[in-house]
């Protein structure tokens, strides 16, 4: 019979199989095929990272651990205007980050970065403090009023990893 038989799925180096002389005619009318192949091929590509996308845990703050299917990854990055003078810490000033949105069950591992606005004074260093599973507050390590933090629009980058089922 005529018709040309290709291997699925289609993957790097497929081979199509031309069977009759109007086949091999008709062949002509598929040149656009070798076009499509990098997009097929990164479409199968990114479904396969999409399924194989793994997160493990290895310990979190208040010792809990869950099923790997339970790991969640969450992050954002603060508006650069929503720094607070603190109470608890004389001259320094924070941010409350909220992370109710991620669904964490109990606290996450947090990791946290601080960014100017272009042009601006670098941030220093900063610390996490008071952390539970919907919300963290990042502190200024140095002295730093919440005027100064915001006038110089300092954003806090951070992720969350923690677990969102039992």
């Amino acid at each position: 019979s005529s018709g040309i038989n290709a291997e699925w799925p289609l993957r790097p180096g497929i081979i199509i199989y031309i069977r009759s002389t109007a086949a091999r005619q008709n062949c002509q009318q598929l040149s656009f095929l070798p076009m499509l192949l990098p997009l097929i091929t990164a479409l199968l590509l990114l479904a396969d990272v999409s399924v194989q996308n793994e997160l493990k845990i290895i310990s979190t703050p208040d010792r809990t651990s869950r099923p790997d299917p339970c790991a969640l990854t969450c992050a954002g990055v603060t508006a650069g205007r929503d720094w607070v003078n603190s109470a608890l810490y004389h001259g320094r000033s924070y941010v409350k980050i909220n992370t109710l949105e991620c669904g964490f069950l109990s606290k996450p591992v947090v990791t946290t970065m601080g960014e100017p606005t272009e042009g601006a004074e670098p941030t220093g260093n900063l610390f996490l403090s008071s952390l539970y599973g919907d919300q963290f507050y990042v502190y200024t390590q140095d002295e730093v009023s919440a005027e100064h933090a915001n006038y110089n629009g300092w954003r806090v980058h951070w992720s969350a990893f923690g677990y969102n089922c039992e």
